[in-house]
């Protein structure tokens, strides 16, 4: 009996039945889930370039005027129903204020000039949507040139 507990303690621990305690398993955290996109996804200058935007995003076309000329443009529609696309309304930005940034002191201000009007719509849905904008001159019932831009409006996927 005696050889037999010299034995017992003489064996290592894993040869006699028994494992040792191994280290719990490393688990990798989990990457943080991206926040959802911004509300504001961009602004559109060139008509050649696609506008790409989410659902539940929003987007400004804008697009160069001389207001004191009496030129404004219009949205003249927006192709493809139901569109995917909304129109909330045009802002005007005079270029005034930004030309005079850089007056010297004692100059007189610079007055008239160009403006950036800005088309802001908010995406309703799925889709590709055509806005096309005419240049309207003082008093004129058809517009002088026109410019279309696309919107390609796709889903607001974010995987986690």
């Amino acid at each position: 009996m005696l050889l037999l507990v010299a034995l017992l303690f003489s064996t290592p621990l894993g040869a006699s039945g028994q494992t040792p305690a191994s280290p719990p398993p490393q688990v990798a955290p989990l990457p943080v889930c991206p926040s959802p996109r911004p509300r504001f996804a961009t602004i559109a200058i060139d008509p050649a370039a696609d506008i790409h935007v989410s659902a539940t995003q929003q987007f400004i076309v804008a697009l160069r005027v001389v207001e004191d000329a009496g030129s404004s443009w219009r949205l003249a529609g927006i192709t493809e129903k139901p569109a995917p696309v909304r129109s909330e309304g045009m802002q005007s930005v005079w270029d005034v204020g930004f030309q005079n940034l850089e007056r010297k002191a004692g100059d007189a201000p610079i007055v008239g000039g160009s403006a950036t009007e800005m088309f802001l719509f908010t995406t309703t849905g799925l889709g590709t949507a055509t806005m096309t904008f005419g240049l309207f001159g003082p008093g004129a019932d058809s517009p002088s040139r026109t410019v279309t831009f696309t919107a390609r409006v796709s889903p607001n996927v974010m995987i986690c």
